[in-house]
């Protein structure tokens, strides 16, 4: 189903994100993964795409494979590295040929070696740009990021959010956040297009929080916060997993509720190919009705 459809049936969903695996043994464990999240009863998953196009094919893969053998609606990530407008053209093709009607739409960050993003001569320059491309095609339901703290390369986060309204503009139906800790900066987003009238469909990304120098290490590339409440709260058991992690879970869990509390659309939680933690969020949110 086209995301676009299911979205404006849906006032509130849930989602999941994978990568493409780099071994035939974690192919097997995401494998496993995806069969014991699809029991959640997801209305969608998302499907990344490596740096420069690197995994284009396993995306492919996986999304077919999820699409064929779960029901599920599956969504590629695309992004505008190394590849001309004719490359990106050949590559919508090749995915409408597979079947895939859901597409993310990312500038996408610098391939492995380098600093900053150097647009392809003769492709996109931004998100913006490959939203137009696939809106031109027509045969795509698109999706786009969101950057409720800004994205490390804007100036400042309203600047960031007019790079969003663009998009928005240009025909994504909704965007996915960031992976981000407290709920103020998402809130500020909304009430920013608020007061320009708009009510975006704007799906806070959730990492689970399992792991302190993962999570310190992450962010560290990603530009997200660590709020100095939860660094408080992690730091002092970095040396106790078991602790870290039952923390680290509930923090999770109370940050989710919040979220949906205040109106947030739905959850999109980057599993890492992992199905426990995710589970156990969405089970407790379940458990005292937060998430319908």
């Amino acid at each position: 189903m086209r995301l676009d459809t299911l979205l404006a049936a849906k006032p509130r969903t849930l989602s999941f994100e994978f990568f493409p695996p780099k071994t035939d043994r974690t192919w097997y464990t995401l494998e496993d993964t995806i069969g014991q999240l699809v029991q959640l009863g997801p209305d969608f998953v998302s499907v990344t795409y490596g740096a420069g196009g690197g995994t284009r094919a396993k995306t492919r893969e996986i999304v077919e494979h999820i699409q064929q053998k779960t029901g599920v609606t599956a969504m590629a990530h695309l992004t505008c590295v190394n590849a001309t407008t004719a490359e990106l053209r050949a590559l919508l093709d090749e995915y409408a040929g597979a079947g895939i009607e859901n597409l993310l739409a990312l500038r996408g960050d610098p391939p492995k070696g380098q600093t900053r993003f150097v647009p392809t001569d003769g492709g996109c320059a931004y998100a913006a740009d490959l939203i137009d491309l696939i809106r031109a095609d027509g045969r795509f339901a698109t999706l786009c990021a969101s950057f409720p703290e800004r994205h490390p390369d804007a100036g400042s986060r309203e600047a960031d959010w007019e790079n969003l309204e663009r998009k928005f503009a240009k025909g994504a139906t909704a965007a996915i956040t960031q992976c981000f800790f407290e709920i103020q900066p998402y809130l500020d987003q909304r009430a920013w297009f608020a007061a320009r009238g708009q009510q975006p469909r704007i799906i806070p990304g959730i990492l689970p929080v399992v792991n302190w120098a993962a999570l310190v290490r992450f962010c560290g590339i990603c530009g997200a916060t660590v709020p100095e409440r939860l660094r408080a709260l992690l730091e002092p058991l970095a040396d106790d997993p078991r602790a870290m992690r039952r923390a680290g879970i509930a923090w999770s869990i109370d940050f989710a509720r919040q979220l949906l509390t205040a109106g947030a659309p739905g959850l999109h939680i980057y599993c890492l190919n992992q199905s426990t933690a995710a589970a156990e969020i969405v089970t407790a949110l379940r458990v005292t009705g937060a998430l319908d």
